[in-house]
């Protein structure tokens, strides 16, 4: 429980929330359906059986393409009530690298749980506070992400690299601010992101040196 206090208070930095507000999403109404697994008590049986199969993909999908993979603890949500409840707001969030919760409408899209693995992943090899740090920037945290998950499809596209990039956001705020309603939107982003990452890639590094020069420079990219 205390790596997820920590993931909870670095979260709660990066993303200005009130920390006094409560360090950990909730998990109200959740029962816990295998080791480390919580979903909402209203899922019905195919929709757990159906979380299971993508939580088992996204684990095979991220450590092919890392060459390892994180074990974090899922909080999955199926219905809107739940959402509501534990103020689910987005499709998916990772902690760190020991929590990942998912709304309704992020479990039902395999690629959200690919997604949110592989920052969990890449989170896993970040030096301590790395998040705090800039060790792992945001533009390159969410263009990996987008890569190897394929989520958002739009961003993951090559032919969209042809276009204008908006600048890289610099850090978790400014991708939320920019993100809103008065900036570029976070497809943008995400498009940005991820071009800018296959720029990386062009050099000659592949996505398998992704986890070893993290724990050797301490940072990427």
């Amino acid at each position: 429980m205390k790596r997820f206090w920590l993931a909870g208070v670095v979260a709660a930095i990066l993303f200005g929330l009130p920390v006094q507000a409560g360090l950990l999403p909730s998990r109200e109404g959740m029962t816990e359906v295998a080791p480390g697994l919580w979903i909402d008590r209203a899922a019905k049986p195919a929709a757990i059986a159906r979380i299971r199969r993508d939580i088992a993909a996204a684990e095979k999908v991220v450590g092919k393409a890392l060459g390892g993979v994180a074990r974090p603890e899922w909080l999955v949500c199926t219905t809107r009530a739940c959402d509501r409840r534990n103020n689910y707001t987005t499709r998916g969030m990772t902690y760190g690298y020991s929590l990942i919760t998912v709304n309704s409408k992020g479990a039902k899209s395999a690629g959200v749980f690919s997604h949110e693995l592989t920052h969990a992943t890449l989170h896993s090899a970040i030096p301590p506070l790395g998040l705090l740090t800039g060790a792992l920037p945001i533009w390159f945290d969410e263009g990996a992400a987008v890569l190897i998950s394929g989520e958002p499809a739009q961003a993951a596209d090559a032919a969209a690299c042809a276009g204008r990039q908006v600048p890289l956001p610099r850090n978790h705020r400014e991708f939320s601010r920019r993100s809103g309603v008065k900036g570029e939107g976070a497809l943008a982003l995400y498009v940005a992101s991820t071009c800018a990452v296959r720029g990386w890639l062009a050099q000659g590094n592949t996505l398998r040196d992704m986890l070893p020069q993290m724990q050797q420079k301490g940072r990427l990219p």
